[in-house]
């Protein structure tokens, strides 16, 4: 997929926001199994409906409509508009804020808004995607039920199957690129981390958790500052460029040591 492939894809889109977006996208449909052909045009029909063409991360009503919604999570005062629709599926509710922030390690409870960054956005709309059952129905083709569940109704159906038909004709291009080298620095989480957290601790870099004296677990996803210095010292021995990051170089040299056979 590329910028003008996407503009088609979501009509209105301006240009500068499609190749701001698009790495964003393809890195969270990566992330969340959202590879597949029919996996991806349902989602950009989807996420285009729900966001009107990528142009709305966050929803434009207040979220008063939401205020004491059980089914939500929304058992707080406030919680309607706290939690309203974030990200281009309008992630909606303290229930689904509370777990995408647990597997995605963002402090979506504490801080809700950060769901309508482009950088978190896609992430937290892919993760739900997967997490409500959307790629099986995506492989069936089937935009109604794909509706349901998102909506749990069928608000916007004849726009969300207009959506679907515009994207099926564009064909392969609205494939996935090549995945761009990873780089992985402090700041970062996510299961590419976790992975080097694994060779890092088999290296002896990394000291195991223990809960009886209060030392965390050493894979925990989060590049923090102890995953940092594990990764200079690996590349120190390596005798690899030492500055933390863990880079193409950085982690081929740590999976050829350390990944079991």
């Amino acid at each position: 997929m590329n910028a003008e492939t996407l503009c088609k894809a979501m009509p209105g889109l301006s240009r500068a926001k499609a190749q701001e977006y698009l790495p964003l996208l393809e890195n969270a449909f990566r992330e969340f199994d959202i590879t597949t052909l029919p996996r991806i045009q349902m989602a950009l029909a989807q996420f285009g409906h729900e966001s009107a063409s990528l142009r709305y991360l966050e929803e434009i009503a207040d979220g008063s409509a939401y205020e004491g919604r059980r089914d939500l999570g929304n058992t707080q005062r406030g919680d309607g508009r706290r939690f309203k629709g974030r990200g281009p599926i309008q992630v909606t509710g303290r229930a689904n804020y509370t777990r995408a922030g647990q597997v995605l390690k963002l402090p979506l409870v504490a801080s809700p808004q950060i769901a309508a960054q482009p950088k978190h956005a896609f992430r937290v709309s892919s993760f739900w995607w997967k997490d409500n059952g959307l790629n099986p129905i995506s492989d069936r083709r089937d935009v109604l039920a794909a509706t349901r569940r998102i909506n749990g109704g069928t608000n916007g159906l004849i726009d969300r199957q207009a959506r679907y038909r515009r994207v099926q004709s564009l064909g392969r291009a609205v494939l996935l690129g090549a995945p761009p080298p990873r780089v992985l620095r402090q700041g970062m989480s996510g299961k590419d981390v976790a992975e080097v957290q694994i060779y890092l601790l088999r290296a002896g870099l990394l000291q195991k958790g223990n809960p009886a004296k209060k030392i965390p677990p050493a894979i925990d996803g989060d590049f923090g500052a102890k995953t940092t210095a594990a990764v200079k010292k690996f590349q120190q021995q390596a005798k690899l460029r030492v500055d933390g990051i863990a880079g193409p170089a950085t982690i081929k040299a740590l999976r050829d040591r350390y990944r079991k056979k």
